[in-house]
């Protein structure tokens, strides 16, 4: 008996190594190649609601920003709470690590290759900034300015 029992365990874990994997393959629910992207007449826009003026959550925001617009997505950030204090030219900036380059020349960057950045101005106000102390190119945000980006056709959000 003793000599039966590892020859039938030894042929169980056999029948295990080879049925099991193809049994569960056949019932794998996820495809064996995963989809693409896929580029269309009207390319996915993205919208990025940027809550702070962390260097570092703001820096990767702002440079996802900027290679989404690069491959051709139109971009939009939308900068709130904390987040306003990047477009204050009263406000000393940080420069970034990767780039070494200013929050606001990266800002400033994605605007003049076409990307969009609206302001909320009650968090404006809220942080004491006024729209002269503003960089060129930021736009003052209001309801419908920021709904029509954020609720446009074919649009992405992403939060920082």
């Amino acid at each position: 008996m003793k000599i039966i029992s590892p020859l039938i365990l030894s042929s169980l874990l056999g029948v295990s190594l080879v049925a099991i994997p193809s049994l569960v393959k056949a019932q794998s629910t996820i495809p064996e190649t995963q989809p693409t992207a896929v580029t269309s007449a009207q390319t996915a826009g993205l919208f990025v609601n940027l809550t702070t003026n962390d260097p570092w959550r703001a820096g990767m925001a702002i440079n996802f920003a900027q290679e989404s617009s690069k491959r051709g997505h139109p971009v939009t950030i939308f900068l709130n709470v904390t987040a306003v204090n990047l477009a204050s030219t009263t406000i000393p900036q940080h420069t970034n690590g990767m780039t070494g380059k200013t929050l606001q020349q990266m800002l400033q960057e994605l605007m003049a290759s076409g990307g969009r950045v609206i302001i909320c101005p009650s968090c404006m106000q809220q942080s004491g900034i006024t729209e002269a102390e503003l960089i060129e190119g930021v736009q003052m945000g209001s309801p419908e300015i920021t709904q029509q980006q954020l609720f446009a056709e074919n649009v992405r959000v992403l939060s920082w």
